[in-house]
């Protein structure tokens, strides 16, 4: 069996960085955070086990967090490239949305 080929980063930059994953590596992993203040945090790595998942933040500064698993070569290229990242984003985004808007009215309630 040949080693997975991932996208592989740390830091939201040079993220098309193809690498040969280890021998036991079986999934392409994305991990996004959305930092209100800085923008997005981006890592894209290989790993042995993955989980999907989504949060939506208790606080502003800790950003909304989504982690993406695929297994095929090159598949977490985009957040777009898998099924699961298809269902996934458009729920994060509205869950998004409503956390900001109902963080909005408490911080301002006059508005």
């Amino acid at each position: 069996a040949h080693a997975l080929r991932c996208h592989v980063c740390s830091s939201s930059t040079n993220c098309e960085r193809a690498q040969n994953c280890a021998a036991g590596a079986r999934y392409c992993r994305t991990r996004t955070k959305l930092e209100p203040l800085t923008g997005n945090l981006v890592e894209k790595d290989c790993v042995e086990s993955c989980t999907p998942t989504h949060s939506l933040p208790g606080q502003v500064s800790s950003g909304a967090a989504a982690t993406l698993c695929c297994q095929d070569d090159l598949c977490n290229r985009s957040l777009q490239s898998s099924a699961p990242a298809r269902t996934l984003l458009p729920g994060a985004a509205l869950g998004l949305a409503l956390a900001l808007g109902l963080l909005a009215l408490i911080a301002v309630p006059s508005l």
